[in-house]
């Protein structure tokens, strides 16, 4: 059976060779994987860990305070170490502990009277030599206790090394129940009376089924007291009540310090060493604190019994292996420290723990997530290519051996022997490859990470090497490509030819499978419908912050180019179709070259996929790293326009103060000025909602914006936007004391008043009124100025009635003239409403129900039974049709308007005439809504300041700021604008998962996969054209024998293969372009700290792509001749003789 399968595979060299060859190279990509992300997350954990501080980068736990009784420390102790051993696993090297004593006071053996009383705390440390660094020998001689002090802090007293001190008493605290531990047992004792006098007895305490208050006397409260003096039964409590130990708190402690320390740089006390060994004075005439370290024996043996137990505090630290972190990554870390912190709750409430290296573990997760994702998209990408080959080079073996077969079958081989010898075959040569492809693909990694992404090596570890996952891959890639070989063979040799005359394959191919029975259909159907379940499922999990399942995108790219394969599948047939007709006009060799195509397409479809396939991964491929990379920072800057953008919560706005000192700062460009308000269409509360953004023309220039935001450019979108104020009205000198104004109605009203509308020089808007409106007759009504800075404007006349906005009285009034007073009553100005000043009517809650006419008397003015909070009215304004607006393209859509509609906007209490110019798709800093309209910010603050009657100041602030400057911009910004909400694009960019080492990770997977899938394309072409120069070799010969020169079959060769191949490159490029689009807009969804509205952008790395088309050319061109001038040796007579 052997010698059947080495000869079979001696005969078909060629194309088993280059099946083999493609399964090495499709295999070691593959099993790459696993340990390629293994070395990324284990440079995100080094990264992460870099970033922590040192005091945080291992776990420390602290209780607030406990007993100072040995036997409650130690058993905190064991439960502490066992948890950490049991939890944490290897990550866990070793535990130290902290104590510190209650206060004492302190002083020489030999007072020194000069120095006022001074407060010392001792402290006992576990592996002392970890955190503090001992400078001198210690001096152990003499009946002394032994301790050892801050450098530092015994240069402040003056002492040194060899110097006796007295420490005595207990400062009592001011949560001891008293200041010594004979009173504390003098208080216990009448507790316990009180108890016996009400009928109870010392066993209540401890009785959890006794009441909780006996007479005056809480019971729970003095059995919880009692657990701090290591008192939990009646036993202990006899003990604790009988013992004479409160007879040594008259005792003083003499001590010897026998050495000093030093902090230790970068020490990991906790972050607490200052506060341990070095605390500040307790008020301003105290003295600094002293603290000693002494030995933890010492510290129990002298210090319990002086302060049975008095409360201390505790801390411990548990050592981390960081290096597991990288080295076991496939371990869950995050998993194991959360259980740690829930047992410890469980197990020791009193305890804090305290550490970053699950935030470390989470972060790191949360970047994998997002690496990950672009990843396993390039791998599904090679699974749906490598699947097309390895059917394609199945399909042509099973062509070639149809022959051999049906002997084996005549000859009375069973069909489990033909099996047998199928899948020996496959093993025979696969398993070579599984020892080859872990060591090629540790090779390629290595020089990848090495030479291209200039990082630290995997290594050669034989362990690393041959990982158990990566065999288990390897294994099941060669099941999986065994079974898809072996049914392919099964749908070509399903049945037994039983004929003398054995069936020789000819240029024709029936219909595949495929499309005959519409199984592309179904299947297009299938994968189109579960790729829109899996991006619903992406899209929520980003909405409602849920975990996605790692595999999604690996799944959703699977079924995308799944449906590609199926269309593509159709179109073939339609193109070679298409070609054959235009052939007709053809010269004859290329007329019978296309016939051939679209007669055989199923055949050319095999080339025609790898080809388009091929080149749709590539450029998926080549668009990954540069395509994220770029989405991150256009984002960042679509979210803050510019470097930061300021949002003021105040509902008034940001100073001019406030502005002229930002714009002061140096560093700074350009300080751009908006106004953000929310609104909807219409004035019934019901229209379409959108962000009104009134923009300076300071804040266009400095916008970030694309080319895909505006059908023309930003300089001619917004050309008529100027930096210059504007100021529509009628000039009032500082000789003006009074205005009057002639008008009547043409009804008799009630309480209507006529209001005029000045604005001052210093921009207050007043309203001053010239009293009631007559009817029937012309009044001249006047007003004092007052409380007005000159020279100031009038910018609008309103009439004012008390009433529901829907129910005022509609009238007309006439305008006749208005007249400028000084204080003598002269007249010094006046001015005919009909002259030329623009006067525009302002719209109501009735819509446009205000109408302007004029006669050569007066100006008429229409009012309607609508208003604004009972003002209605006239303004001045360049703009009668309303205010021009540049509307978004959703807007419009919305609310059914168009371009030069007039609308009114419904916002802030006013309603504000607009005219929609001109429209766009996107503008900065809109990012959760893409329903927007943009105005001239000065003149909306104009209308809105007539209509509210108050200044009008932008919410929000965009600085454009100098290189270099980020940082103290940012440091100024946050000190003085503390309400504001403030986005650095820095901080965005920082915060996104699109960080330096994703995209290293990309570019390295990128640059194999490119390899791969060339080289995997290239295979596939070579074995095509061997497979077809043997399956046109009967072609050829009648060609040779009907005369056909040498010329024309080199014109046909060409012709064929290079019109599939560029129907490919061409379907592969559009293909690529839709795919890459869709995929990457999905990855960066993932990345919450940048989503936006607007799509991503699309960069392709080109040169990828144009240096493989560019090798493709040549492979077509050389391969071509080369097999053109083999058809022309053609033996006719022998080929010939095959069909007789």
């Amino acid at each position: 059976m052997f010698n059947y399968i080495f000869y079979r595979a001696k005969n078909q060299w060629k194309i088993l060779s280059l099946l083999w060859l493609s399964f090495l190279i499709a295999n070691t990509f593959i099993i790459s994987g696993p340990t390629y992300l293994g070395w990324v997350k284990g440079m995100i954990y080094k990264d992460a860990l870099e970033q922590v501080p040192a005091t945080t980068k291992n776990i420390s736990i602290t209780t607030g305070n406990q007993p100072l009784i040995k036997d409650s420390f130690e058993k905190n102790d064991t439960i502490i170490n066992n948890l950490a051993s049991t939890d944490l696993d290897d990550l866990f090297i070793d535990q130290s502990s902290v104590l510190q004593s209650t206060e004492y006071y302190w002083g020489k053996l030999e007072p020194d009277k000069s120095r006022t009383a001074s407060l010392l705390t001792f402290v006992a440390l576990s592996n002392s030599e970890k955190f503090i660094n001992s400078a001198n020998e210690e001096i152990t001689q003499g009946n002394y206790i032994n301790v050892l002090a801050p450098k530092k802090r015994l240069d402040d007293f003056g002492l040194k090394v060899g110097d006796i001190l007295k420490a005595d008493s207990i400062k009592g605290s001011a949560g001891n129940v008293d200041t010594g531990l004979k009173q504390t047992k003098e208080n216990i004792k009448n507790f316990i009376l009180q108890i016996e006098a009400e009928g109870g007895s010392t066993g209540d305490i401890f009785d959890s089924s006794a009441s909780k208050l006996i007479g005056n006397v809480d019971v729970s409260e003095l059995k919880q007291g009692l657990s701090t003096f290591g008192v939990n039964n009646l036993e202990e409590l006899n003990q604790f009540l009988n013992d004479d130990l409160d007879e040594v708190l008259i005792s003083d402690l003499e001590l010897r310090v026998s050495g000093y320390f030093n902090d230790i740089p970068n020490n990991e006390l906790f972050g607490y060493y200052d506060e341990l060994f070095l605390p500040p004075s307790p008020c301003m005439t105290c003295q600094l604190p002293l603290v000693l370290v002494m030995d933890k024996d010492d510290y129990f043996d002298f210090l319990q019994p002086l302060t049975k137990g008095l409360p201390v505090r505790a801390w411990w630290y548990l050592d981390i292996e960081h290096e597991k972190l990288t080295e076991n990554i496939d371990n869950n870390y995050l998993q194991n420290l959360q259980n740690f912190e829930k047992n410890m709750l469980i197990s020791f409430p009193q305890a804090t723990v305290l550490t970053q290296l699950d935030r470390v573990t989470e972060k790191t997760d949360n970047e994998m997530n997002f690496v990950r994702a672009p990843v396993l998209m390039i791998f599904s990408l090679l699974v749906i290519f490598s699947s097309t080959l390895l059917a394609m080079f199945s399909f042509l073996i099973n062509q070639e051996r149809k022959e051999e077969i049906n002997y084996l079958f005549l000859r009375g081989t069973s069909k489990f022997g033909v099996i047998k010898y199928f899948l020996f075959e496959w093993f025979i040569f696969g398993i070579p490859i599984m020892i080859v492809a872990p060591l090629l693909s540790n090779t390629v990694l290595n020089f990848v990470i090495s030479s291209y992404l200039k990082q630290n090596p995997l290594g050669t570890n034989w362990l690393f090497i041959f990982k158990i996952e990566s065999m288990i891959i390897s294994i099941i890639f060669l099941l999986i490509a065994c079974l898809f070989s072996f049914i392919i063979y099964l749908a070509f040799n399903n049945q037994l030819i039983n004929s003398k005359k054995l069936f020789i394959i000819g240029t024709s191919v029936k219909n595949n499978i495929f499309t005959k029975y519409f199984l592309d259909i179904f299947i297009a159907a299938g994968s189109i419908l579960i790729f829109f379940e899996l991006r619903m499922r992406v899209l929520s999990s980003v909405a409602e912050n849920l975990i996605l399942n790692q595999y999604t995108f690996f799944l959703m790219s699977l079924v995308l180019m799944i449906f590609l394969t199926m269309v593509l599948i159709r179109i073939l047939p339609i193109l070679l179709k298409i070609l054959s007709i235009i052939g007709v006009l053809a010269y004859t060799p290329l007329y019978l070259s296309s016939k051939k195509l679209s007669k055989n397409s199923n055949w050319y479809l095999w080339l025609f996929l790898i080809v388009a396939l091929g080149m749709t991964s590539f450029i998926v491929i080549s668009s990954i790293q540069s395509s994220l990379e770029k989405s991150k920072k256009d984002k960042s800057s679509f979210i803050t326009i510019s470097d930061f953008r300021i949002s003021e919560s105040s509902p008034f706005g940001i100073e001019e103060e406030y502005i002229s000192d930002l714009k002061n700062q140096p560093g700074i460009n350009v300080v751009g000025r908006m106004n953000r308000i929310s609104g909807n269409s219409g004035t019934t509360g019901a229209g379409t909602n959108a962000q009104l953004l009134g923009v300076d023309k300071s804040l266009v220039d400095i916008a970030w914006t694309r080319e895909d935001f505006f059908y023309e450019s930003k300089e001619q979108l917004f050309s008529e936007w100027e930096n210059n104020a504007y100021n529509p009205g009628i000039i009032i000198q500082d000789n003006i004391s009074s205005i009057s104004i002639k008008n009547y109605s043409d009804k008799d009203l009630e309480d209507s008043f006529l209001w005029a509308i000045v604005k001052g020089s210093d921009s207050r808007i007043t309203a001053v009124s010239l009293g009631p409106i007559e009817s029937d007759k012309w009044t001249t009504n006047s007003v004092k100025l007052k409380n007005i800075k000159y020279p100031a404007r009038l910018i609008g006349v309103e009439v004012y009635e008390p009433s529901s906005e829907d129910n005022s009285v509609p009238f007309t009034l006439y305008l006749d003239s208005i007249a400028f007073l000084d204080n003598n009553s002269e007249i010094v100005k006046q001015i005919s409403f009909t002259d030329n000043f623009n006067w525009a009517p302002m719209p109501t809650s009735e819509g446009f129900d205000t109408s302007i006419e004029s006669n050569n008397e007066s100006l008429i003015i229409k009012l309607g039974n609508g208003s604004t909070k009972g003002i209605r009215g006239i303004y001045v304004s360049d703009y009668s049709e309303g205010i021009p607006v540049i509307a978004s393209d959703q807007f419009i859509a919305k609310s059914g308007k168009s371009i030069g509609d007039q609308i009114i906007f419904n916002a802030t209490g006013s309603y504000i005439p607009m005219k929609i110019i001109k429209s766009a798709k996107y503008f900065p800093g809109t990012s959760n809504n893409n329903d927007f309209i943009l105005v001239d910010l000065k003149i909306l603050k104009n209308y809105l300041e007539l209509t509210k009657l108050q200044i009008f100041r932008p919410n929000e602030l965009v600085v454009d700021v100098q290189n270099g400057y980020q940082e103290k911009i940012s440091e100024y910004v946050i000190e003085n604008f503390p309400l504001s909400s403030i986005k650095d694009k820095s901080m965005i960019e920082e915060k996104s998962l699109v960080t330096p080492i994703a995209v290293i990770s990309w570019k390295g997977i990128s640059i194999v996969g490119l390899w791969a899938f060339m080289s995997l394309m290239f295979i596939g072409l070579i074995g095509f054209y061997i497979a077809n120069e043997i399956q046109s070799s009967f072609d050829n010969a009648i060609n040779e024998a009907i005369g056909f020169a040498p010329f024309s079959k080199f014109v046909m060769s060409y012709f064929e293969y290079g019109a599939v191949i560029l129907y490919g490159v061409i379907s592969g490029v559009i293909s690529g372009l839709i795919i890459s689009r869709i995929l990457n807009q999905l990855v960066m969804s993932l990345d919450e700290s940048t989503l936006t509205n607007f799509p991503d952008t699309l960069i392709i790395s080109w040169g990828y792509v144009i240096y493989a088309l560019l090798l493709l050319g040549l492979l077509y061109a050389s391969c071509s001749f080369i097999f053109s001038f083999i058809s022309t040796r053609t033996n006719i007579a022998e080929e010939l003789k095959k069909v007789n």
